[in-house]
This record gives structure tokens, C-alpha cells and sequence, in this order.
């Protein structure tokens, strides 16, 4: 008997979970011989059913909500399961803003079409990457254009959805702050003035960007990208970079990658988002496990 758990974060992007729940229970039961689905009230309560239902055996958790509530359910996924015990294989549904780790995996941009898409009787590999050893699935990230997407409100993401994300990082493009920051990847250390960075849980979209990068989502590797200045002139420069895939070759970014990688602030305090969210302050430590996650694939003709 197949089981499965929907977790649903009712006020992630247009506040269209609730609505969508009925059918994505419909269409999941096609596969699962019992499917739950709980609207979760908080991150933490998000967390406690993930990891009862880690605890409870179910074959598949799916959570249903942006990059945060992803976050959220590996979080409670693997909170006590230690390096090698069992885990529930994750099923993405989009539910969010940005929705950015969905897009990695190329899923659909919507929860229900996801479903519809997804081979559940295929499970692949996924890299667990984990920042001071707490779990992240998409992104770290510190500087001030991150800042702009962790300052959108909640209500101008209901209201706007993407498009509050693109006008908060306008307002910030041509900010020269800069920070004195330590890098170590695998033991080599630099140290370089950056306006922002983000460092990217194998991240497939670096692909679209960087040429030879051939990044995938069970390598073992943690990217790191470096922007060292904002300013307009600086950032209308990236883009024959982009175009070409060779945004690594450009004098304002730093591209690198490791099984562990160490950010450290030497002038001041910078905290650091995660999957959208707050995150820790810096230094902070990048660590992956490689595969230690499980999650569906496109069926192979949607592939």
C-alpha cells in the first residue's frame, strides 16, 4: 500500500493553495493508496508533519507552497533521520512567487500540472545541502540585491506575484555596498570585495549561464556566485555574458565550486537569506550530502 502526505502552505503566492488542494488530491490518489493533505499553520507545524510522516513510514511527502515551504518540509524530512536513515521521497508542487527550485528540476509552473507530469513509479537522487547544518534546497544568499527579494511583502507577492520581486530589485540596482568577505572552498581561501553572492544547492539553472558549468541535482558540488559590484554599468555588462553562457568569464563575478565552502563577513554583520527567507548571520558553512534526498521525475516524453 503506497502512501502519501500533502502539506500545503495556504499563503504562498497568490494564496491559491487551499484552492488547488482538492484536486491535486484527486489526481494523487490515481497513484497513492491513501493520500493526507494538511494545510500547515506555521513553518514549524510544516516541519512537525514532515517529520511525522517521515517517522510514520509514508512513502512520499509533497509539499505545495514556494522555495520557503520546500525548505521547510526537507527541514522536518530530515530533522532526526540521521545520515543514513530512511526518508519519504519528495514531491515538489509549485505553489509559490518564484517557485525557483521547481524551475531547477524543470517542473511545471503550476501545482496541479506538476502532478499530472510526474513518474511516480521513478525515484531519483537529490543533494541535501545544509548551511551551519541546517538544511537548503535552492539558495543561500547574502549582499544587497538579495535583500531585495527577502523585503517584498507578503501581500505585494499575493497581489503582484513575480513582478514585486523584479520592481524591489530596480530600486537597488546602482547600490555600491560593498562587504570585505573571506571565501574558502575545499581549503583554498580568498579574500575579494562583493556586493552580493549566492551560493546555489546544485542548481541546474547555472547551466543556462555558465556553458561549461554541468551542474546536476545529485553532483555532490555546491556552486557560489559572486557579484562584486551593482552598479548599472557593471550589471548591463553581464548580459552578452548571459547570452553567450559565459557570465563566469566576466571581471565583476566570481564562479566557484566545492564540497564545502566557508563565507565569512571581515567588516561587519550580513545576514544571509535561505530559499527567500532569513537565514543566519555570517561566517556560515556550506556542506552537502550527496543523494541523501529522493524526489520524482518528469515522465520521460515530458522530460
Amino acid at each position: 500500500m503506497r502512501t502519501a502526505r500533502l502539506i500545503i502552505n495556504p499563503s504562498s503566492g497568490r494564496s491559491e493553495g487551499a484552492s488547488v488542494s482538492e484536486e491535486a488530491q484527486r489526481i494523487l490518489r490515481s497513484s497513492f493508496d491513501v493520500v493526507e493533505a494538511h494545510v500547515s499553520t506555521s513553518a514549524d507545524n510544516a516541519m512537525a508533519l514532515a517529520r511525522d510522516a517521515r517517522e510514520n513510514r509514508f512513502d512520499a511527502v509533497f509539499a505545495m507552497g514556494g522555495d520557503g515551504t520546500v525548505s521547510t518540509v526537507v527541514r522536518g524530512l530530515l530533522d532526526g533521520a540521521g545520515e543514513k536513515g530512511e526518508i519519504p521521497i519528495l514531491g515538489i508542487l509549485p505553489g509559490g512567487t518564484g517557485n525557483g527550485f521547481a524551475r531547477t528540476l524543470g517542473l511545471p509552473s503550476n501545482a496541479v500540472e506538476t502532478i499530472e507530469a510526474l513518474d511516480f513509479d521513478t525515484a531519483i537522487p537529490l543533494d541535501a545541502c545544509f548551511a551551519n547544518g541546517i538544511p537548503f534546497t535552492y539558495t543561500l544568499t547574502g549582499g544587497s540585491l538579495p535583500e531585495g527579494i527577502r523585503e517584498v511583502p507578503s501581500k505585494d507577492k499575493a497581489r503582484f506575484g513575480f513582478l514585486a520581486y523584479v520592481a524591489s530589485e530596480l530600486q537597488r540596482i546602482g547600490d555600491d555596498r560593498h562587504h570585505r568577505l573571506r571565501i574558502s572552498v575545499d581549503g583554498d581561501t580568498m579574500v575579494e570585495d562583493i556586493n552580493s553572492f549566492a551560493a546555489l544547492s546544485a542548481n541546474t539553472l547555472v547551466n543556462q549561464f555558465i556553458s561549461d558549468a554541468d551542474t546536476e541535482i545529485d553532483n555532490g558540488l555546491i556552486y557560489l556566485l559572486a557579484l562584486k559590484d551593482a552598479s548599472f554599468a557593471s550589471l548591463l555588462s553581464l548580459i552578452p555574458d548571459a547570452v553567450t553562457q559565459s557570465i563566469d568569464e566576466n571581471d565583476n563575478v566570481m564562479f566557484l565550486c566545492g564540497s564545502h565552502i566557508r563565507v565569512e563577513c571581515l567588516d561587519g554583520d550580513m545576514r544571509c537569506g535561505m530559499d527567500g527567507d532569513d537565514g543566519p548571520l555570517l561566517p556560515v558553512d556550506l556542506t552537502v550530502q550527496p543523494g541523501r534526498l529522493r524526489t520524482f521525475p518528469l515522465c520521460k516524453d515530458l522530460a
